[in-house]
């Protein structure tokens, strides 16, 4: 008897973490502290309510948007995430491959450029010749080894990404406290990344090969620019004094993240955060938001409150989890859908006119 379809991320979400080890299903799942933003990231936008429009022409709905300049067929991308191959061998390459088909984006993980073996990870070439314009976005930390944070941005632009993501909100890693129980069994690839301080006691040669801690606005941007054509976003801006001090150090572009609530517990939910970075940028750079989408009207809902552009993590890899590249794809196609029936019954027919008059503040939420 064949299985019933997936007709949803939370339907997906199940069978997926079903499928994988007690280690890749808590490294997923969990984020830092006792996983209050991760929570608080999916329902935050409850908060948020449709009101609908009547009597609009909704008979074709156009999804379609712009992002660094190309045009894209939904609002809809994959946010830099680690290790896909813990999920499928097709790895970061079929997630490309998927975002492509979609006719959407994918950004890549710096994890892709971090030395492990080709079992362990796909290469940041290799997941641009997967995707090919599907990939202009690299996740980028900065290593305290400054010439090694130099080579890595020639690598990817030389490879043909066109936009960077510096990752703002990393100083220290959160206190995850599954990784910390799980970590003697964890990957040595997993226990390098989560774990710089405790690598750094293993061996004091990589001192160097941690995250830089002391980054101030005045010297990593001018930095950047100096070693790098390509667009300098930054992800992780949760308030406008941020979002201001972007747009005066002249930024690219903003992705509004809690980094999925893997980084400071108890955090403000990222759709929380949007307005207010939308309004304090005003229109000077794109603002794109990640975290806790899980539907179509989520996405509906980041859009209206100002974001051009949302980003799904955990999601893709349930999809690489259930059926590879195919996976990937279906989650894709379960927001589009959903968007389109979204849109139709809000009254709009294209992104372009969902606007912040399409929602108002749940009553609940403002006991």
């Amino acid at each position: 008897m064949a299985s019933e379809p997936v007709l949803s991320l939370a339907e997906l979400e199940n069978i997926a973490l079903d499928r994988v080890n007690k280690i890749t299903r808590e490294y997923w799942t969990n984020g830092a502290g006792d996983n209050s933003t991760v929570q608080e990231n999916k329902v935050a936008f409850n908060r948020y309510r449709i009101r609908p429009r009547a009597l609009r022409n909704v008979q074709n709905i156009d999804m379609s948007t712009s992002v660094l300049g190309q045009r894209v067929s939904l609002p809809i991308g994959i946010a830099p995430s680690g290790w896909h191959k813990m999920a499928n061998p097709v790895g970061e390459a079929g997630t490309a491959r998927a975002a492509k088909a979609l006719g959407t984006m994918v950004a890549v993980s710096m994890g892709t450029a971090m030395g492990s073996t080709p079992a362990d990870v796909c290469s940041p070439e290799e997941v641009k010749s997967a995707g090919g314009s599907a990939v202009k976005f690299f996740q980028l930390y900065v290593f305290r080894n400054r010439e090694y944070t130099r080579q890595l941005l020639r690598r990817v632009e030389n490879a043909g990404y066109g936009a960077v993501m510096l990752t703002v909100d990393t100083a220290h890693v959160g206190r995850r406290i599954s990784e910390i129980r799980n970590r003697p069994n964890m990957p040595h690839f997993l226990r390098t990344i989560s774990f710089g301080s405790q690598l750094q006691k293993e061996n004091p040669d990589s001192a160097d090969f941690t995250i830089d801690a002391s980054l101030e606005w005045n010297e990593i941007i001018p930095w950047l620019r100096r070693n790098t054509k390509m667009q300098i976003w930054l992800k992780g801006i949760l308030s406008g004094d941020d979002a201001e001090l972007a747009v005066k150090h002249k930024v690219d572009g903003l992705i509004v993240s809690n980094h999925g609530g893997r980084q400071l517990d108890a955090c403000i939910a990222s759709v929380d955060a949007l307005p207010e970075v939308v309004r304090a940028v005003r229109g000077a750079v794109p603002v794109h938001m990640d975290g806790g989408i899980r539907k179509g009207s989520d996405v509906f809902r980041a859009l209206a409150l100002g974001a051009a552009y949302v980003w799904i993590g955990r999601p893709a890899l349930w999809g690489l989890a259930y059926d590879g590249e195919r996976g990937v794809e279906l989650v894709l196609k379960i927001l589009q859908e959903e968007l389109k029936i979204c849109m139709g019954l809000a009254g709009c027919s294209s992104t372009k006119q969902i606007n912040a008059s399409f929602l108002v503040q749940a009553r609940d939420a403002m006991l």
